[in-house]
């Protein structure tokens, strides 16, 4: 039994309608390069441990895990996995800013 798919279908012959809603000029693959996101996600979320946490030993508290794995992600040894990155987005109002913040900053 297969799933249903979903179908997208597309007209570029109908200009939109919409002032403001054409086309972004740049694709999201020109405007963030996800390997290099990758490689600095480590980075990133050690500063927004640094900024929202007076400690590894909080972050370990908060996020349920070992001291050991909050001390890899404070010294952006390693980068956190999803689930925590889904707590963290959805327990801090200004998780997103801080992220759209210091990804703007690096692309300066």
């Amino acid at each position: 039994m297969s799933r249903p798919r979903l179908t997208l279908i597309v007209n570029n012959d109908v200009p939109c309608a919409e002032p403001g809603t054409g086309p972004d000029p740049a694709s999201w693959s020109n405007r963030l390069d996800p390997y290099a996101l990758k490689a600095h996600a480590a980075d990133l979320w050690s500063a927004y441990f640094h900024a929202r946490f007076h400690s590894p030993r909080e972050v370990a508290l908060f996020c349920d895990v070992s001291f050991q794995t909050a001390l890899n992600w404070w010294g952006a040894t390693t980068a956190p996995t999803s689930h925590i990155a889904l707590l963290m987005i959805l327990s801090d109002p200004g998780a997103a800013a801080f992220f759209r913040q210091e990804l703007k900053g690096a692309a300066a």
